[in-house]
């Protein structure tokens, strides 16, 4: 389809004065020099045998020499006219992509541009942003769409951003619809663009929508396109290159063009050729005239016939030295063409304007304004875009499921507050978590959709379609909406259900303080997309500046205690503002019970604190400039300021980065700096003797040496289970929304059903056939291409012979030399090179061979020759000590090296089958020609059968095969049988099909398709099954049954190792990786020593007082958090380990228990080292106690603690399908763990609903240990009036002044006591507590007991009757009588008084001395009565004469002495009273509390009434092995995850 032949003629002639400009753009002599690349932290290594250089190159395993400064380009010249279409070819690393950058002023900024780049003669400049409207360009990464976009969307966005702001709806309608019926997209129109997590479009067609995007840009009269053909078939190749080339011709714009291996049909189509030299030089610049690049490119004396076998892709690249480049550089700089080149140029800069004129001319064809569109217009069509972004993205309605989720955790986690001091202690708990949980999800949300959307920013602002600020600004503006939306959330239901202030005041205030979070949250998050080349260090950083927020923000510690040094980072920390304003907005002007008070005359009182003094003793606020309603208004605003003020530097950086986002980091090519493996590897033989047949040469003793591979009616199907049907996701739909995410969570690509059937009506099917009877012979020492239309089932049928299919239905024989398949011994018979090299990216070339040879040869064989012998098969030897490198970023090997060495990783091993998928795929003429090139000797030496997909081979490739199996659409045979010589028995097959005869030169792999694309398959596979090839075919096939069943079969022996020795190998293998992995070693280390020395600083030296000791928990508690950091360090490489491990798995090089095992024992080490780090640097900083015991239990402990959150982040990268979903799990888990440890809660105050999960919580038991570890056994002295605020009593004396705690401890107040209560205990009206504080007034003016025999359980009984019966409330003493001893009604028993006699009965006589507590109350007429006079009634007597009998009766129920008679009384209330500590005795004994009995409130520890002491027995058998337990669980499942659990596609 052309362009002339369809589309609306508006659209062509809008522009018609612009298009019949006439221009020529020229580059002379351009130049492009990278600078060098300098040493970096060591550079102060300078000396080469510098010991710390040494060990700098061993740690990571690389080389780290300076880079030297080069050239990427050398003095290229050319020039392309309008109507013209240049295409440019080169080797790998030529520069053709730098050139490309050059010509449309998108260089690096780092990289120095010499020469000139000219439009009509007038220079551009390095830079020029009208020029880049002019100039598009077209990178060949296809992963820079938004994923979620349809087609249509994509180039309606594109139309809109380049159109004239004045173009109607219809217009630019018409205009899409035009340039996707051009690009043959019209049927995927309403088609996802997709990405890896979302089916979309092909990859062809996804090709298309990139070119597309750039080609609708009317402003656009050159076009620099960049490899835009990789991965089309060679047809839709052909149809591309023709239409961009009419287009230019009848537009009369201008394109260059690279390509990787193009036919010659489709270099016929352009006007012009530039060839570049390996460095960078020009080779040609001319016409596409074989006879004159045959000049150029053949050495004299060569035969033109002989030398130009191939393609002129062949021709042009077949210099493969230096020398032969010089010679044909040399040849043509003195040629016409290079004379002509040069006089064009001339002429060029001879016809340009004046000086003065130019910069009017140039303004008559570059655009006059910055933009094509005004900034309103931009403003309406970004956030049209936006607003479907935001829709159609999973997350956005995760996030209110996670608002939810989390507002209701934390409501019901802090609902059994009371207003008491322990509930304002954990208020500000949750003031805390909600500042930090708010700010932690609005970043971890954040960073990930920012990465996605920050690559497509880039290409439209290198494009110049908008202004980067105005997106900004947009983006900022419609996520503020989620931002309330998520905020309200949280606080609507957790505010009212925690019980904190009522007020419409108090509750907007705290949701615009968290609405102001969710905003720095984000700007945060956007600041680290803007300055961050990658998302894990985006995430570190993330994570380690909210934890240094966290510690800094006022909570713990609090300000006034935090050093100096670092008391500063809480005026630039946002959650200091955040919690002192919500601090101030609860308790300023507020009060809350506070302690019981009980005075020497038994009084007791409930003393209240006052909210303000409350958050004096907090140092809040931090500094008082004005009155509190100011301070936390300003709080919140300064919130928003800080949003601000990191977005405006965000937007700069933003704007900055993109200059070197789509410039991958030059890295020089690491290399081993001491090899693993030893000498006698490299000093083995240098190959094997060809003519040996012993056991070096094979891979077992027996082994089978099959002369052919055979498959008869082999078919394949799936079942695909429902009718198909169109998702056209053009509105937000539940489907089109939440299917994304549902897809996500299964690990499966969500496919558009019409992207899997395109060009099907819509009808009922349950089952797709993808091969359908094939029949195929492959023979030994012969390569066989496997080729075949687009979705014909070429890698389904190599991966069904190969066995890798683990779904569907397969019917049909596979044999070897007529025997059956035995699964039992295939593996050891194959190897298999996917199309993706799927190699460990920390091994060097070496390493990774003898790995595979070690784990899958015998011991017997001679290995290192075998290995020495594939790398000279493979030309591998210069490249074996270099490290394999990830190939995104840029480093270790170039791409044909790295699929060389994947498949040497097969041959290794001895095949005798050997199955390539793609092997030449994203590689130059020249590259794609050396792997082939390694793939015939290979077959060729080892006398392989060899199966090779293949997608646009050149002629001079194709004809280095010796047998084709063709397949059609729908799994047939098209063809099966030999080339031929020149391909003469295949061409002589499809010209019979055909009835045309194709060319000499033209490409027989070529000719072949076209027949079959454009004839009907089904003709092609009958003429097929009637030639006379089918049916020799299947009489070879039926000859080599015949002679298997005439003789016994060969006994295929089946290698397998100890599993010891497998285990010693993957250990050192996982180990050396680890150890060279930065991001999972150096940031884990890094992380490990920058966080704890922060803490260090923090909670310096901490003292012996309940502070002390406060700070401690803190501290290990925020260490605890310090180790979740690096989690995400054993997320990323296990992921990407992982594809490596189902390879090799696969492939039978060891098994996945063992590869569990050896991952499980080479972590060990780096715990070890990073427990290390953090004790030296935290213990003594903070000042830990000192002791063997301790010292060794914080180890073990932190070392445990290491381990299991290490372990923990590698069971999620197991058991979810991709990154983003294992740090979302880890995220999630880390924010439950932090609210459910028992630090910001504890246990006794949590809900009983929730208990489970504190128990179920590893952390828990972590922080429970350390912290038991350092306070249990030690004392801590205690400042009450400084620890608890002053309190004020309920009632006030006669001087009207109030009554406050430090009163208790004055010399007229000796005897006083304080009782505090556990969490949620108030006393209060008759209950438990409130009779128990009367009952310890009571005895407190009773004085010392009497009585000299202790029954325990008969006191419970008195104190249960008493409390049940309420004897024990105001008026105190008249009740206590009433119960226990005299009844104003003589008619009724008192109620407990077979109880108190029980009691009284100790006594030696009990009556008599129950008497004398009457003396003074009767007659002393009557002194020798016993027991209570007759006499006596309530009544007639004072209150203060019922205390003073009361008191006198309860020194006969206590027992004789001070202590033993409190003790008695705690003794028997201690079931009934919830009581947490009573400290008794403060003046006498000191101001020193145990530290067990802070662990009391933690619910740590436990009290013995017995023996009226805490104790906390559990930090080894408990906490120990609880953690161990946990450790052995996910250890187990990660095992079972690692055998059971593939997250593959096949």
């Amino acid at each position: 389809m052309s362009t002339e032949e369809e589309g609306p003629t508006e659209v062509g002639t809008a522009d018609v004065d612009v298009k019949e400009k006439e221009f020529v753009l020229s580059f002379e002599d351009i130049t492009v020099h990278v600078p060098s690349k300098s040493k970096g932290c060591l550079s102060c290594c300078s000396n080469k045998n510098s010991p710390l250089r040494h060990y700098g190159q061993e740690y990571f395993g690389m080389s780290v020499e300076q880079r030297d400064a080069f050239y990427t380009l050398d003095r290229v010249s050319g020039y392309v006219k309008s109507g013209e279409t240049l295409l440019v070819l080169g080797k790998s690393g030529s520069g053709k992509s730098t050139l490309l950058k050059s010509i449309c002023s998108r260089l690096n900024q780092t990289d120095q541009l010499y020469g000139s780049v000219s439009f009509n003669g007038i220079p551009i400049g390095k830079s020029n942003q009208s020029w880049r409207r002019m100039c598009s360009y077209v990178s060949a990464d296809d992963g820079t769409h938004s994923p979620v976009l349809t087609v249509g969307e994509t180039f309606t966005f594109a139309a809109q951003c380049t159109s004239d702001g004045h173009s109607t709806d219809k217009e630019i309608a018409d205009t899409v619809d035009f340039f996707l019926g051009a690009l043959g997209l019209s049927h995927v129109k309403d088609t996802v663009v997709g990405d890896e997590n979302l089916r979309g479009v092909s990859g062809g067609q996804k090709r298309r929508v990139t070119v597309g995007e750039m080609l609708i840009d009317p402003n656009s009269r050159v076009y620099c396109l960049d490899n835009i053909t990789d991965g089309l078939a060679s047809t839709d190749s052909f149809s591309l290159i023709q239409q961009i080339s009419a287009a230019c011709k009848k537009y009369r714009m201008a394109a260059v063009i690279t390509l990787l291996q193009p036919s010659d049909e489709i270099v016929q189509l352009f006007d012009k050729l530039l060839v570049l030299s390996s460095q960078g030089q020009t080779a040609y610049f001319g016409p596409v005239d074989r006879g004159i690049l045959q000049s150029v490119f053949l050495e004299e004396g060569v035969d033109a016939e002989k030398g130009d076998s191939g393609g002129i892709a062949d021709l042009v690249m077949s210099q493969t030295t230096s020398s032969m480049e010089d010679s044909a550089i040399s040849r043509f700089k003195t040629s016409p063409t290079n004379l002509n080149l040069t006089k064009e140029l001339n002429t060029i800069k001879a016809n340009a304007v004046s000086l003065n004129d130019r910069e009017s001319v140039l303004k008559q064809f570059l655009p006059a304004e910055k933009y094509s569109t005004s900034r309103l217009y931009q403003l309406r069509f970004i956030v049209s875009r936006r607003r479907k972004l935001i829709f159609r993205n999973s997350m956005t309605y995760a996030r209110s499921v996670i608002a939810i989720v989390f507002g209701v955790i934390v409501g019901s986690l802090f609902a059994a507050l009371q207003q008491d001091t322990i509930g304002a202690l954990g208020r500000s708990g949750y003031i805390f978590l909600s500042s930090f949980l708010v700010l932690m999800l609005s970043s971890a949300v954040t960073i990930p959709d920012g990465f996605r959307q920050r690559i497509t920013l880039f290409k439209h602002r290198d494009s110049e379609f908008y202004s980067g600020r105005m997106a900004y600004v947009v983006q900022v503006v419609m996520d503020l909406p989620l931002s309330i939306l998520e905020a309200t959330l949280i606080a609507t239901i957790s505010y009212w259900w925690v019980g904190m202030t009522p007020g419409a005041d108090h509750f907007f205030f705290f949701l615009g303080t968290l609405i102001g979070l969710e905003c720095v949250g984000q700007a945060f998050a956007r600041f680290l997309c803007a300055v961050s080349r990658t998302q894990v260090s985006a995430n570190v950083a993330s994570s380690l500046c909210i934890l240094l927020f966290a510690t800094v923000g006022g909570f713990m510690p609090a300000y006034s205690t935090i050093t100096w040094v670092l008391r500063w980072l809480s005026w630039v920390t946002p959650v200091a503002y955040a919690f002192e304003g919500m601090m101030i907005n609860q308790f300023d002007g507020t009060t809350f019970f506070g302690l019981v008070l009980v005075d020497k005359n038994g009084t007791s009182t409930v003393g209240n604190v006052d909210g303000t003094k409350y958050l004096s003793s907090q140092s809040l606020p931090r500094s008082q400039w004005g009155t509190n309603t100011q301070v936390k208004i300003f709080d919140c605003l300064m919130l928003f300021v800080f949003a601000m003020a990191l977005d405006v530097v965000a937007m700069k950086y933003q704007e900055s980065s993109r200059d070197w986002y789509f410039n991958k980091i030059r890295r020089s090519r690491a290399t081993v700096a001491h090899s693993t493996e030893g000498e006698e590897v490299k000093s083995g033989d240098a190959k094997l003797d060809e003519n040996d047949t012993e056991a070096q040469a094979k891979s077992g003793e027996g082994s089978m040496e099959p002369e052919s591979l055979a498959v008869s009616n082999l078919s394949y199907a799936v079942n695909i289970g429902k009718t198909k049907s169109c998702w056209k996701p053009r509105r937000a739909t539940w489907g089109s929304l939440l299917g994304p995410a549902l897809a996500k969570i299964a690990g499966k690509k969500l496919q558009s059903s019409l992207a899997r059937a395109e060009e099907e009506e819509e009808k009922p099917v349950t089952e797709l056939t993808l091969l359908n009877e094939v029949t195929a012979r492959f023979k030994c020492g012969r390569m066989t291409a496997l080729m075949g239309q687009s979705g014909a089932g070429k890698t389904t049928l190599l991966d069904v012979i190969a066995g890798y299919k683990t779904g569907g239905v397969i019917t049909g024989d596979i044999m070897i030399d007529g025997y059956a398949k035995e699964d039992a011994t295939w593996k050891a018979m194959n190897g298999y090179a996917e199309q993706q090299d799927i190699l460990n990216p920390y091994m060097s070339v070496l390493e990774t061979i003898k790995f595979t040879a070690d784990c899958r040869l015998p011991s017997h064989v001679d290995k290192n020759a075998i290995i020495n012998s594939v790398i000279e098969l493979m030309d591998l030897s210069e490249y074996t000590d270099m490290i394999v490198g990830h190939e995104k970023e840029g480093e270790g090997l170039p791409k044909h090296a790295r699929k060389r060495l994947t498949i040497a990783n097969q041959l290794v091993v001895q095949p005798k089958v050997l199955f390539l998928d793609e092997p030449s795929s994203n590689l130059g003429v020249n590259d794609a020609a050396l792997v082939m090139g390694a793939v015939r000797r290979s077959t060729d030496a080892m006398k392989l059968i060899t199966l090779v997909t293949i997608h646009q081979p050149s002629k001079k490739m194709f004809e280095s095969f010796d047998d084709l199996l063709l397949l059609a659409k729908g799994g047939r045979v098209a063809y099966c049988g030999e080339l031929g010589p020149k391909s003469q028995t295949l061409i002589s097959h499809f010209t019979s099909l055909s009835g045309k005869m194709p060319s000499a030169s033209a490409n027989p792999a070529d000719f072949v398709l076209s027949v079959l694309d454009g004839g009907s398959p089904d003709e092609a596979v009958a003429k097929f099954k009637e030639s006379d090839i089918c049916k020799q075919l299947n009489s070879a096939i039926d000859a080599d049954v015949k002679e298997a069943n005439s003789q016994p079969r060969g006994i295929a022996t089946k290698h397998s190792l100890h599993f010891f020795t497998e285990f010693g190998l993957l250990f050192r293998r996982q180990f050396l990786v680890q150890w060279r992995n930065p991001s999972y070693s150096f940031l884990r280390f890094f992380v490990s020593a920058g966080a704890t020395f922060i803490l260090g600083l923090l909670f310096f030296d901490i003292k012996n007082n309940v502070q002390g000791a406060v700070f401690a928990i803190a501290a290990i508690f925020f260490m605890t958090f310090v180790l979740v950091i690096p989690m995400q360090a054993a997320v990323i490489p296990l992921i990407e380990d992982r594809a490596v491990l189902y390879r090799e798995a696969v492939s039978g090089t060891y098994s996945r228990f063992t590869y569990g095992l050896g991952q499980l024992f080479a972590d060990i080490p780096f715990h070890a080292l990073n427990t290390i780090i953090m004790y030296a640097i935290i213990y003594y900083l903070v000042g830990f106690r000192s002791g063997a015991e301790f010292v060794g239990y914080f180890i073990f402990m932190l070392f445990l603690a290491n381990w299991s959150v290490m372990s923990m982040g590698q069971l999620y990268a197991l058991v979810t399908p991709n990154e983003e979903t294992a740090n979302g799990l880890a995220g999630l888990s880390v924010i439950l763990s932090v609210c459910l440890m028992g630090f910001l809660i504890t246990s006794s105050a949590m809900p009983q609903g929730w208990l489970w999960a504190n128990s179920a919580n590893m952390f828990r038991y972590i922080l429970q240990g350390l912290v038991t570890n350092e306070l249990s056994g030690q004392n801590y002295n205690i400042d009450i009036g400084a620890l608890i605020p002053p309190v004020e009593n309920t009632t006030t004396t006669a001087d009207g002044s109030g009554r406050f705690l430090a009163h208790l401890f004055d010399d007229s107040n000796s005897n006083g006591k304080v009782i505090t209560f556990m969490p949620g205990t108030v006393p209060e009206g008759d209950n438990t507590a409130a009779q128990g504080a009367a009952l310890l007034g009571l005895v407190l003016h009773a004085g010392e007991g009497e009585n000299k025999v202790e029954s325990e359980q008969d006191m419970r009984d008195l104190l249960e009757c008493m409390v049940e019966n309420k004897c024990l409330v105001e008026p105190v003493p008249t009740n206590f009588l009433e119960c226990n001893v005299v009844s104003n009604d003589s008619q009724v028993s008192p109620v407990c008084f077979d109880q108190f006699s029980a009691v009284i009965a100790n006594l030696e006589d009990s009556e008599r001395h129950v008497g004398e507590c009457f003396i003074d109350m009767i007659d002393h007429a009557e002194p020798s009565f016993t027991g209570v006079p007759a006499s006596f009634k309530l009544n007639a007597y004072t209150e203060t004469e019922h205390r003073d009998i009361a008191s006198c009766l309860t020194r006969k129920l206590r027992i004789e002495g001070p202590d033993l008679g409190l003790n008695s009384i705690i003794k028997g209330f201690s079931e009934l009273w919830d009581i947490v500590m009573f400290i008794q005795e403060i003046i006498e004994k000191g101001i020193d509390i145990p530290g067990d009995a802070i662990l009391y409130y933690f619910g740590w520890s436990q009290f013995d009434a017995d023996k009226f002491e805490f104790s906390a027995p559990w930090k080894w058998n408990y906490c120990v092995i609880a953690v161990v337990v946990f450790l052995l669980a996910m250890e187990i499942i990660k095992l079972c995850a690692v055998n059971f659990i593939i997250w593959t596609k096949r």
